[in-house]
């Protein structure tokens, strides 16, 4: 059976959600596979595009589509963060595999782009909106990498969605 692009990713995502990003290497995908290393290279570049694929999996998710269109964009802006949020923390590493995506193309990945919109709808010029929408993510990033760190530790995390909350108002307001 020859290998395939999507086989890659599915061992890979499986690889990050049952042992995190420290133990998704390409030699160890390549031997869960039961192929060479370099047998992967005709399918992914490199471990960046791979974790690149990895974190538009993982945001896939997210979209305007359940947003209600009659609800102000502010509050549209605020509920996508939210989710954008949740489908990152449900993925061990989540904040690492989508920091080095966001890293290599900040603009491209979900929700840059529908938060750019709703920003300009709200009346912002198109400049401060991609501002606004990377600020949004980077923050939303940093919370959930905190979070995740705390929690791998053993700490305490019980005020982590109570402070993201609060920062995200801050940010919106």
């Amino acid at each position: 059976m020859a290998l395939s692009r999507d086989q890659i990713v599915a061992a890979a995502w499986g690889i990050l959600q049952s042992y995190g990003l420290g133990d998704l290497s390409m030699r160890r995908l390549a031997k869960d596979l039961g192929v060479q290393p370099g047998a992967l290279y005709w399918h992914v570049a490199n471990k960046q595009e791979l974790l690149g694929v990895l974190a538009q999996r993982m945001v896939a998710p997210l979209s305007t589509e359940a947003l209600d269109d009659a609800a102000p964009p502010r509050d549209r802006a605020a509920h996508l963060t939210r989710e954008f949020r949740s489908l990152i923390l449900a993925v061990r590493d989540g904040a690492e595999v989508v920091s080095v995506a966001h890293s290599i193309n900040p603009e491209s990945l979900s929700p840059v782009p529908e938060l750019v919109a709703l920003s300009t709808e709200s009346g912002s010029p198109q400049g401060e909106a991609k501002y606004t929408a990377l600020t949004l993510v980077r923050f939303t990033l940093g919370s959930v990498s905190t979070e995740q760190t705390r929690e791998a530790m053993g700490l305490d995390t019980s005020s982590s969605e109570a402070e993201f909350t609060a920062g995200l108002e801050l940010l919106l307001s």
